[in-house]
């Protein structure tokens, strides 16, 4: 007999005579012991055909898919916080560029799998991570919080389009009050030409391209000589590296032209020519000829330098919050700096990266005083 469609399945006979069967093939969803859903064929004998008429044979079918479809349902109703994230990792975060990567897994083994990870996954609430953050709010940074959340969002945003859950709780979460748990730290002019005074090559020219382009560290290794057109004096950032790869800029608006000083680019012909080639053609390459690990230039000749000149401990990002400061502080437009920086907000360079100097505060509420108050007599 031909074979006939009914909705998902399918109904054929098998055999001859007194022997002939109904057969039904239909096709389901499992899920394999390491949670990953997989779609299966699946036949069964129903019955002879002088026992069962076609539409009771079609009643079977359904309802073996009804069942089949309800032990599915089971295994997602019962599946826990920590076993869905493992299959969030293997599924979702390869999809991500290396940074995004290594964000969304460090927040998600240090902070919610050791809460959440016998909890169901269907079990936890808007309520629930409410509290959960408001716990955190006491220990860290708003940056923080706002990983959190961001990160749990994003894997309950998969498990819906999976259709393990009906809703995602940390859309109804909100941020406790901001407040900062550490300074954010901002370097001088005249303090950076004293680092720069400290350090010897590559190191001061390598930590002279981030204090003037505020070049994220990642995109700073990533450089290559091609990247650097010393007759019109530009900057093309085109990738990054970080932890070990590889990548695009962060946004659009990360990959960027970046104009040169004149100095600077003097600097980059100087240490070009001092330096030797290797196959890879990076700009600031190690001792083998690939890039270097930001942590390890921290830890080996920043941080070193900042403890002898009594400057507070800082990473890469400090120049770059520098960067932001100095323009402000010549009133260059926030414009300027978001598109040296490679923000795709104004925002972002407002909120993050620009810091008040001190005396400029001095200057202007010594201006309002004179405007308002009348002089000492």
């Amino acid at each position: 007999m031909a074979l006939r469609r009914y909705q998902e399945g399918s109904l054929f006979t098998r055999g001859k005579g007194s022997r002939k069967v109904w057969v039904a093939r239909w096709r389901e969803d499992v899920i394999r012991p390491d949670t990953i859903i997989q779609r299966r064929n699946r036949s069964r004998v129903l019955g002879p055909v002088d026992s069962l008429s076609r539409r009771q044979a079609f009643d079977l079918l359904n309802a073996l898919r009804r069942s089949e479809g309800q032990k599915l349902q089971e295994a997602q109703v019962s599946m826990t916080f920590g076993e869905f994230a493992r299959k969030w990792e293997e599924a979702v975060l390869p999809t991500y560029r290396s940074s995004t990567r290594y964000f969304y897994r460090t927040v998600l083994h240090d902070h919610l799998v050791p809460q959440f990870a016998s909890h169901r996954l269907r079990d936890i609430a808007t309520p629930d991570v409410q509290i959960f953050i408001n716990q955190k709010a006491k220990r860290y940074a708003p940056a923080v919080l706002h990983h959190i959340r961001a990160t749990i969002s994003r894997t309950y945003q998969t498990a819906k389009s999976w259709g393990y859950v009906d809703s995602n709780p940390a859309l109804g979460v909100c941020l406790p009050q901001k407040r900062s748990v550490l300074p954010k730290i901002t370097f001088e002019p005249s303090q950076v030409m004293k680092i720069l005074e400290r350090l010897e090559e590559p190191h001061r020219t390598m930590v002279s391209v981030a204090a003037v382009t505020g070049l994220r560290a990642s995109e700073l290794f990533g450089l290559k000589w091609s990247d650097v057109d010393f007759e019109r004096q530009l900057l093309f950032i085109r990738r990054t590296f970080y932890r070990g790869e590889f990548g695009l800029p962060k946004t659009k608006s990360s990959e960027r032209v970046v104009p040169l000083s004149s100095g600077l680019a003097t600097a980059l012909e100087r240490h070009k020519k001092s330096q030797k080639l290797f196959p890879m053609n990076l700009v600031f390459p190690n001792a083998v000829g690939k890039p270097y690990e930001s942590a390890n230039l921290l830890k080996r000749i920043l941080h070193p330098t900042l403890k002898t000149l009594n400057l507070p401990k800082a990473g890469w990002r400090v120049f770059r919050r520098s960067v932001a400061t100095a323009l402000s502080e010549m009133r260059e437009p926030v414009r300027t700096a978001q598109q040296v920086l490679g923000h795709a907000s104004a925002q972002t360079t407002l909120a993050y990266y620009i810091q008040s100097v001190e005396q400029s505060q001095r200057n202007a509420v010594t201006r309002l005083e004179e405007s308002m108050l009348p002089p000492a007599g």
